[in-house]
């Protein structure tokens, strides 16, 4: 990890702000094949990497679904370098229990740690599934304000706000609490800050990343596919272990080994920059925009 620290925020829902007209470019379609169709056998070889830190597993709490099924919710931004690399993982994972459509390409942040960082992003993307539902929001665009802030682009809900105040604390997260990003599967397995560390994706164009990940012996589809056997185990642990294919491979067996508190690929990561916006997370209280 290298350059300069902006912290990355998460406000409260209706945060002051206008939602932003942000620019949008659709991923490429060759980058698109290659990311939501690896071979199963790429998984199995990759299976756990020792960099990537395991989700938080939930007790206890009362499942969370969408449009009556198994819910999934994912919380980033756009300029956020945790999620840039978490949205890899993300996608590649979602793909073997449905399908995207509208997926965007973006980079995060220039002027903060891990610059420049190629990724995709949610802002106009839908997700289709017969196992389970899925809810994503980039709170922040790529435009800044006079003031330095980074518009906000798609507001909260109260009651997504909550699941984010919740789950993102100290309780599950003793050394990040409130980063991005936060994403939550049915209320059973939470993350929140990148499970793996965006550095490895320096200088890296998407397309390279992309025709890379068929390589299971590269290190950073090492890491991504890692981070995406984990995020499989926990769909697989809200749908009923749908699809077989899918939840009964070695590469998803070996991964369903959550912890009950994350500590993170890596310690203190972000900070609060001058202008005291804040988009990588470290706290529940900073504002939107």
């Amino acid at each position: 990890m290298g350059g300069s620290v902006i912290g990355w925020g998460v406000g409260p829902a209706g945060a002051a702000g206008t939602a932003s007209a942000e620019s949008w470019q659709a991923a490429p379609t060759a980058i698109v094949r290659e990311v939501t169709d690896l071979p199963q056998s790429v998984f199995d070889a990759v299976g756990l990497q020792p960099a990537v830190a395991a989700p938080v597993v939930l007790k206890g709490q009362s499942p969370l679904t969408f449009d009556g099924k198994p819910g999934i919710f994912y919380e980033g931004a756009d300029p956020c370098p945790y999620c840039a690399a978490e949205r890899w993982a993300f996608v590649i994972a979602l793909a073997r229990f449905g399908s995207w459509s509208q997926l965007g390409i973006n980079q995060s942040a220039t002027n903060d740690v891990d610059p420049s960082a190629q990724t995709f992003t949610f802002s106009r993307a839908t997700y289709s599934s017969p196992y389970v539902a899925v809810r994503t929001r980039e709170i922040l665009g790529n435009r800044q304000l006079s003031n330095g802030h980074y518009a906000v682009l798609q507001r909260l809900t109260p009651e997504e706000a909550k699941l984010d105040d919740r789950y993102t604390s100290a309780k599950y997260f003793p050394a990040n609490p409130g980063y991005l990003p936060f994403v939550d599967f049915g209320n059973r397995v939470v993350i929140s800050q990148s499970s793996y560390d965006p550095y490895v994706l320096h200088g890296l164009s998407r397309e390279q990343i992309a025709a890379d990940l068929s390589d299971p012996t590269n290190p950073v589809t090492m890491d991504i596919v890692a981070t995406a056997n984990y995020l499989s185990a926990a769909i697989c642990l809200i749908d009923g272990d749908r699809p077989t294919a899918v939840c009964q491979s070695p590469g998803v067996l070996g991964s369903a080994h959550f912890v009950k508190k994350s500590y993170g690929f890596g310690l203190g990561s972000c900070a609060t920059s001058k202008n005291g916006q804040s988009i990588c997370g470290g706290t529940n209280t900073s504002t939107q925009g």
